[in-house]
């Protein structure tokens, strides 16, 4: 019995790394030029029209390489994640906590108090998945299509027995919580936009 323990013991320490890496966010971005994008990302955004220039980044995460553009686009900071290839992965625009649905944003703010003896917005994005051309369309509406899966990506200050850390937490459309990441910070490395 005694050696199980031991056993069982070793086997999570050899373990908790992987168990840690999957509920930290790390992202390492650095500018890249346009002209290594992948034809197809460079269409999608140029279908979108943005206000501003847009610019490109490489990001590397614990979940692997993608690359993204940057850019203004109706008086908003639009981000576009393209995998390597330049498949659209997501489109993130940062927006106001008055912009989430009411009875959303209700069950959020329940659910941070759950979370955190206390907790702050540092930012909050909506964030749009689907097929590109329905991507398209709900940013030229400023509305989602149907057929596009819409979450709110909020990254906050939060306070667990007095320890504070920024986290980036994901919720669905309705308000309920998808993803948890403590983010490790390199403000050296990554941009927040």
């Amino acid at each position: 019995m005694k050696t199980e323990s031991v056993i069982l013991s070793i086997a999570f320490l050899l373990l908790f790394p992987f168990v840690l890496k999957a509920q930290q966010k790390y992202e390492r971005e650095y500018r890249i030029k346009s002209e290594i994008i992948p034809q197809s990302a460079l269409a999608f955004i140029d279908s979108i029209g943005p206000d501003s220039k847009v610019k490109w980044y490489k990001e590397i995460s614990l979940n692997g390489v993608s690359t993204e553009a940057k850019f203004k686009h109706n008086k908003k900071k639009f981000s576009v994640e393209f995998d390597t290839l330049g498949h659209i992965q997501d489109v993130e625009f940062i927006i106001k906590k008055s912009e989430i649905i009411n009875a959303a944003y209700v069950k959020i703010e329940h659910k941070l108090d759950s979370l955190y003896q206390k907790w702050k917005f540092q930012k909050i994005q909506k964030q749009y998945k689907g097929k590109p051309k329905e991507i398209i369309n709900s940013i030229n509406k400023n509305e989602p299509t149907d057929s596009v899966k819409v979450s709110y990506e909020i990254v906050l200050k939060g306070k667990v027995v007095g320890n504070t850390q920024l986290y980036e937490i994901t919720f669905n459309e309705k308000g309920e919580i998808q993803d948890v990441l403590q983010i490790i910070q390199d403000n050296a490395d990554h941009l927040v936009y």
